[in-house]
């Protein structure tokens, strides 16, 4: 069965991508501001050590002192999405936005399917894993709502490796599928391919500061990786709007 080559006209697609970045930047925002300016409990300690007590990962002082916070919620995103009101926005949020990038994953696979030819196994081949870390990152950002980081800190955890590492991905293999196909675009006087290639390398460098700094116990600067990385994915997203403009 031969696939469409697309299922969204120009114009609407070019919505929903710009819709799905603003309600990721959006809801990270508004939330971690809303945590940061928030009433005094947002600064008391936080011990979710109690959590692996029953499970099968190592109980160490060094592993419990991942898991303790003496000065409140590091401010990773997933912070935001712990105390009321702030936690209303961001499962609201971070459900739209994992079904908007859902689509916007199987548009971004089609559009290029159709564009690629025979012999470019490769290409199909980043378009394929393309399409899967997509995928799986827009289901597990969408779950991810209902394991709220203090309260379900294991499944909360698990979906969260699954974005990260998902995105990380994508942001190489989505620039690897389209590296032919637009090799001649150009955005503001800059090839469109180099620009795809910084993006991907500064979200492979933002995944790796983060597990770095993370597994050091200095939380606050791991979370920059994170936020680093988030910002890479939407940047990358962005990137497909010239060539939206180009088939004009």
């Amino acid at each position: 069965m031969e696939l469409p080559q697309k299922i969204m006209s120009d114009k609407t697609f070019k919505i929903i991508l710009i819709l799905g970045v603003f309600v990721v930047m959006g809801t990270s925002i508004i939330t971690q501001v809303m945590l940061q300016t928030g009433e005094n409990i947002r600064g008391n300690p936080v011990d979710l050590s109690d959590q692996i007590i029953d499970t099968n990962l190592p109980t160490d002082d060094y592993f419990k002192s991942l898991l303790y916070y003496p000065n409140g919620l590091p401010p990773y995103i997933s912070s935001g999405g712990v105390y009321s009101p702030e936690i209303s926005i961001f499962n609201l949020g971070f459900k739209i936005a994992g079904i908007l990038f859902i689509l916007i994953g199987i548009e971004v696979f089609l559009r290029t399917a159709s564009s690629l030819n025979k012999e470019d196994k490769y290409e199909k081949k980043y378009n394929n894993l393309s399409l899967m870390c997509s995928i799986i990152s827009g289901i597990s950002l969408f779950l991810l709502t209902y394991f709220p980081f203090d309260k379900k800190l294991i499944m909360h955890v698990n979906f969260a490796i699954l974005i990260f590492i998902s995105i990380a991905i994508w942001v190489y293999a989505f620039m690897r599928s389209r590296k032919k196909i637009d090799s001649k675009i150009e955005f503001r006087g800059q090839n469109l391919n180099l620009i795809r290639k910084k993006i991907a390398y500064f979200g492979i460098f933002s995944f790796f500061f983060m597990a770095t700094f993370v597994g050091l116990n200095m939380q606050s600067i791991g979370a920059i990786g994170e936020w680093c990385l988030m910002i890479s994915g939407q940047l990358q997203t962005l990137t497909f709007i010239p060539n939206i403009n180009n088939n004009k």
